[in-house]
């Protein structure tokens, strides 16, 4: 009886032991399935800008708010018969794309994330929630903080000689320019820590770079302001840089640890 020869199993590679995608699928089933996450997506929109349309005023009221709350009587002015009706469009628009963003990013996620690898998915769940998270924070900010102050500011300072006649345009515009930047802009700390995860940038090089940051944040509270003030600036400028710090904290904890011998650790 002879001994057949013992063979060693050939290892699964880990790439392939640790991916679990979705099942394959042909072109057109992938295109079916991406008709249907953006017939989802638009439909979402259209409900969300029809409820935006139906309560204009109420949304109104509520962008009105943070300069009520520094002037009792302030009231915005129509100087084109147009300028309600694009008013109306803008806010329907506007507020339906943010109602219906949560339906929109998760039909998204739905159609990308079952080709992901387990790395990207950890990278890009937590990265989206948290991207998320810090818009909205920088919203409520912009809108219960940065908006009253500046706005107080910006309609007290002057002569008394000057009567205050803004436009209804150019009040919807200035506030949501302000709400939007400044709720993208919160976004920093994210950006950081996924750049960090990838390997593109360490916590040490992000410190060693803080006086250079402070250059580079006050420009974005430039850009992100309408208007040339130095208070809103600052408003804008001052949490900018203690969520730049706080994102070199994010950067530390979720960056490729390296070895002791100065390379990555496996």
């Amino acid at each position: 009886m002879v001994a057949e020869p013992v063979r060693e199993p050939v290892p699964a590679r880990e790439d392939a032991a640790e991916f679990s995608g979705g099942p394959e699928m042909t072109l057109l089933e992938h295109l079916k399935e991406l008709r249907y996450r953006v017939m989802v997506s638009g439909l979402a929109v259209l409900v969300g800008v029809i409820l935006c349309f139906y309560f204009w005023e109420t949304i109104l009221g509520w962008m009105m708010a943070p300069a009520r709350s520094r002037v009792d009587d302030f009231q915005v002015s129509s100087f084109s018969p147009t300028d309600r009706v694009g008013i109306i469009v803008k806010i329907g628009l506007y507020g339906g794309l943010i109602v219906a963003s949560p339906v929109v990013v998760y039909q998204l996620l739905a159609f990308i994330v079952p080709g992901l690898t387990p790395r990207e998915r950890k990278i890009l769940l937590p990265g989206v929630v948290g991207a998320a998270a810090f818009m909205l924070a920088g919203m409520a900010f912009a809108y219960w903080v940065i908006l009253p102050a500046s706005l107080g500011f910006l309609l007290s300072l002057g002569s008394d000689e000057i009567q205050d006649v803004i436009g209804i345009r150019q009040y919807v515009d200035f506030v949501t320019r302000i709400i939007f930047w400044v709720g993208l802009s919160f976004e920093l700390p994210m950006v950081l820590a996924v750049a960090a995860k990838l390997g593109l940038v360490r916590a040490r090089q992000l410190l060693g770079f803080w006086r250079y940051a402070v250059i580079l944040v006050f420009v974005i509270a430039a850009i992100v302001t309408p208007t040339p003030d130095p208070l809103t600036q600052t408003f804008v400028a001052g949490p900018l840089f203690a969520l730049y710090f706080l994102g070199i904290l994010f950067a530390w904890l979720v960056q490729p640890k390296r070895s002791p011998a100065g390379g990555r650790a496996g």
